[in-house]
């Protein structure tokens, strides 16, 4: 059997809006043609909440498949517990199985293969949601299993308390797939695969890698990377020493203008390095302006180095500012309160304090 595992869409990007609709569909329509089922890793959208034109055309998409997707939600896509994410929507819809904490046995030409998906939790719960995995599905020991996963591991992230791949061990499945990471890796000799994105996000140096998804044999037990058509992304680096304003500009503009005769449709990033001319700082620099043309103002980096650091903290760590905040409401509240459910009450702060206080109200104690 031949399984197609796809991760990381990110349908309705919004710096690449057209990228995340043309790649997605170069990866779906291709696997539909050369698998038996499709799996799907996780933020299929951008967006907890997408617009009616993003779902809209992601249920055009799913409408021509005609081998089945099973899938599950990433973190783009997670939302507190009762409300319907946009994964669980596609399901409604009948266009894909949500296998959150869930399982199917997919069977076809006699040959059956068990598949379990747990969708993304915040990483502080990651250990304790396994466990519960563990306790809830047991893959049986005579079929071939797979697990979905979309997860930060230490292996591949920078973060603390994350989860290893070797913590796995106990779930005892064949083969596991995961999202969330926008690059393709392996581990655990190639038991535990990661396809990586099909749309560029970050704009780091891993990304200048083709993008594409996997396709594993189940009887081979082999994979292929599976490469799509993509707009290419460019990586530069220029270094100053004790350089004016003018001198950095005039060549950005000259190795911009490169890159660009070259390869018109190219992503260009450019890290600008060193030090200015006395005088001068890094906001002096008049940044040459062009179509996707991205400019990494990385000049004095020293005198600027702490707060490059923790931008950096934040990105390499992958936890969004909204799941920081939920894991601090969380521990100030664990085992405080009883009448309210802390991640929801977050979910209505966002939206306002008014919002916030009419859903304590609500949920209040009714005195006797």
């Amino acid at each position: 059997m031949k399984i197609a595992a796809i991760g990381d869409t990110h349908l309705g990007y919004s710096r690449f809006y057209d990228d995340s609709f043309i790649q997605a569909k170069a990866a779906f329509r291709d696997a539909d043609q050369k698998a038996d089922l499709i799996l799907f890793l996780g933020d299929l959208y951008d967006s907890r909440v997408p617009s009616i034109q993003v779902l809209g055309e992601a249920i055009s998409l799913f409408r021509e498949l005609k081998t089945p997707v099973f899938a599950i939600h990433g973190n783009h896509e997670r939302r507190s517990r009762g409300l319907l994410n946009p994964v669980g929507l596609m399901e409604s819809a009948g266009l894909l199985k949500h296998l959150h904490m869930n399982h199917e046995v997919f069977e076809k030409d006699g040959e059956r293969v068990f598949i379990a998906g747990m969708g993304n939790v915040p990483d502080d719960l990651a250990g304790r949601a396994m466990e519960k995995l563990r306790e809830k599905i047991a893959p049986p020991e005579d079929t071939f299993s797979i697990l979905m996963l979309h997860q930060s591991f230490r292996e591949f992230v920078y973060g603390e308390n994350l989860p290893s791949i070797n913590d796995l061990e106990p779930l005892k499945y064949s083969l596991y797939l995961n999202g969330h990471i926008h690059t393709q890796k392996e581990g655990r000799e190639g038991n535990f695969l990661i396809p990586g994105s099909t749309v560029l996000t970050q704009l780091t140096q891993e990304e200048t890698k083709p993008k594409g998804y996997l396709l594993y044999d189940t009887k081979e037990k082999t994979h292929e990377f599976v490469e799509i058509p993509s707009r290419e992304f460019i990586l530069e680096e220029l270094e100053f020493e004790k350089a004016t304003p003018s001198e950095i500009s005039e060549k950005t503009k000259e190795m911009a203008e490169a890159v660009f005769r070259a390869s018109p449709e190219a992503i260009l990033r450019i890290k600008l390095k060193g030090t200015m001319a006395q005088g001068f700082r890094s906001t002096d620099l008049s940044i040459p302006r062009a179509h996707n043309l991205y400019i990494d103002n990385r000049m004095d980096e020293k005198r600027i180095k702490r707060e490059i650091m923790k931008l950096r903290e934040l990105r390499e760590s992958r936890v969004s500012l909204k799941e920081v905040s939920e894991k601090r409401l969380r521990e100030r509240l664990e085992g405080k309160v009883s009448f309210f459910d802390p991640q929801k009450l977050f979910e209505h702060l966002l939206e306002g304090p008014e919002t916030g206080m009419e859903y304590l109200k609500m949920k209040r104690p009714k005195r006797l």
